[in-house]
């Protein structure tokens, strides 16, 4: 409808809900490549083919791009009905991480969230973004996917000295849904006991709590800081590992 420049009028109106349409209708997405590198063996997956052969799925991607934001948003919500074929659009999806609309990008997490260990290369590969919105964006997406995304525990440990404090909180939140696997990041959980923001070093005490003695050792040299209170939340640390440990709860922690 070319000529048309008022948004509130009908004639715009209406090619914005028949696109609409178009996309919560299309039941398959694939993602291009070139972004991330999902494993090969969840790209050549019989689902995965026939999706890549569907002309649908083009059509669809397409619109993770489209200029209007009810279009991005209504493709992603779409994603989340189309099963496990949802999975080839994993590196399309990722990139909206980055989009410029808060929504389309809180909707593209949980989306991605939901489609399990696949999507965990690309969200690694997020987790050195340049703006720290996406960095955090990505680790608790890891931490919605869960042990399934141990994978990343390197990359997270690694996120604990982000120079955004909300960013080293969400990866320590994240840890602690990581499983037996977390533990390697011991040493620097414990370091987060000196971290200046309370919050981050109240979360990282309760998720070593949560570890078992096997991480006692972490411990040892945040008990010796110079800081008082660094060493009254060590002690407190290791006194409820302690008791964790004795009423059997630390055996089955994670």
């Amino acid at each position: 409808m070319m000529g048309i420049h008022n948004p509130q009028t009908p004639h715009r109106i209406v090619p914005r809900a028949a696109r609409l349409a178009l996309w919560l209708s299309i039941g398959a997405l694939v993602a291009p490549t070139g972004y991330c590198q999902t494993p090969q063996h969840e790209l050549n997956s019989p689902g995965n083919a026939a999706a890549r052969d569907d002309p649908a799925i083009t059509a669809i991607t397409q619109a993770f791009q489209d200029e209007d934001v009810s279009v991005r948003q209504a493709a992603v919500l779409a994603l989340r009905e189309v099963g496990p074929k949802a999975k080839a659009a994993t590196a399309a999806l990722a990139k909206l991480l980055r989009d410029p609309d808060g929504y389309v990008r809180l909707d593209a997490a949980h989306t991605l969230g939901r489609l399990g260990p696949v999507g965990v290369p690309c969200l690694t590969e997020l987790l050195s973004d340049l703006d720290p919105r996406v960095r955090k964006l990505a680790v608790q997406t890891l931490q919605q996917i869960g042990p399934e995304a141990n994978a990343a525990v390197k990359a997270l440990a690694e996120r604990l000295h982000d120079e955004d404090a909300s960013v080293r909180q969400a990866a320590v939140l994240a840890l602690r849904e990581m499983g037996r696997s977390s533990r390697a990041a011991a040493a620097a959980l414990a370091e987060r006991l000196r971290d200046p923001d309370g919050y981050v070093r109240l979360d990282a005490a309760h998720t070593l709590e949560r570890m078992g003695p096997e991480v006692l050792p972490s411990l040892a040299d945040v008990l010796r800081d110079i800081d008082p209170r660094v060493r009254e939340l060590a002690v407190q640390t290791v006194r409820e590992i302690e008791k964790e440990a004795v009423s059997g709860v630390g055996k089955d922690a994670p």
